[in-house]
């Protein structure tokens, strides 16, 4: 299978540029836009590397093709399906194609619990936070943004951009607006993370003069890829089994619901500790403790689009 990684812009189709200035006259957020780019760019490539152009599409070479990514998960192939439909809908109405999407995929059956999230227990979490040496290089930075991680479930993107306006510090509060959705979430500034950030503000970061609170070695801001470094380093420092897993900073969020919900805390407040607008969506962050779920009697969701 064509890695998507390995595609270059200059194999994309006309089209799929057309379609993406399309989607930037949408009143849609970049995340969305890119989403539904990504998920079309192996569906574009596989026509073009079999000769098929968008012109002369069938239904069929639709379905093809998704058979040929039959191997991918079932989340993967429905988020292709949407978006391919979404994709169609617009070369119909371009009169591109000679049928819509819903013509090709009529329903999408979502499938809520394919797969079992990546979470890790509270003794393993436990052993990944002391195995940050705080007088190593970094070492401060590191262990400030692992206390976030674990203690919040802070969301990737958040903890890149948090800054300095988003820490209270006379109310003890870290207050930020959430860039998936735009909500704002505040969380409690417990002393060990206010000292720890302290600590790496004092002592380790210097007087840069950049906004955000976290900087690479190089004095830039942070990114998601350095993020998953510093993360997986301190899970092989402290020998724990990732074997199968996730093992980013994604994991860490979820290991937090599971002990929150282990703890008999109940699902409203995990979702506002998430920042999750629907409790559905903190139920799927749920489902890996099935015996947990029965206790509080939660629906299993099912929905088509």
């Amino acid at each position: 299978m064509i890695s998507q990684i390995s595609q270059r812009t200059s194999e994309l189709s006309k089209e799929y540029f057309k379609y993406s200035e399309y989607l930037n006259t949408l009143d849609i957020k970049n995340e969305t836009k890119d989403w539904r780019l990504k998920h079309i760019r192996g569906f574009d490539y596989y026509l073009k590397n079999n000769g098929i152009t968008l012109h002369n599409l069938t239904p069929k070479n639709v379905y093809d093709y998704m058979n040929s990514i039959s191997n991918l998960s079932s989340r993967t192939k429905e988020n292709r399906a949407v978006c391919i439909r979404y994709f169609l809908n617009f070369l119909f109405k371009e009169k591109i194609v000679k049928f819509d999407g819903y013509h090709v995929f009529p329903k999408i059956k979502h499938q809520v619990y394919s797969t079992i999230p990546s979470y890790y227990s509270d003794k393993e979490i436990k052993s990944l936070i002391k195995s940050v040496n705080r007088n190593d290089a970094f070492g401060k930075r590191d262990f400030a943004i692992l206390l976030l991680l674990v203690t919040y479930g802070i969301r990737l993107k958040d903890l890149i951009n948090l800054s300095y306006d988003n820490i209270h510090w006379n109310d003890n509060k870290i207050v930020i607006i959430q860039s998936k959705d735009q909500e704002i979430n505040e969380f409690p500034l417990t002393e060990e993370i206010k000292y720890a950030i302290l600590d790496y503000l004092k002592n380790e970061r210097g007087n840069i003069k950049l906004p955000y609170i976290f900087l690479t070695n190089k004095n830039k801001q942070i990114s998601s890829g350095e993020l998953f470094n510093i993360v997986n380093k301190y899970f092989k420092k402290a020998n724990i089994n990732t074997y199968g897993k996730h093992h980013g900073a994604h994991s860490l969020r979820h290991s937090l619901s599971v002990s929150l919900l282990s703890n008999g805390i109940g699902i409203g407040d995990i979702s506002k500790v998430l920042g999750h607008n629907q409790i559905e969506t903190t139920k799927e962050y749920l489902r890996v403790d099935l015996q947990q779920l029965k206790k509080i009697s939660l629906e299993v969701p099912k929905w088509e689009i």
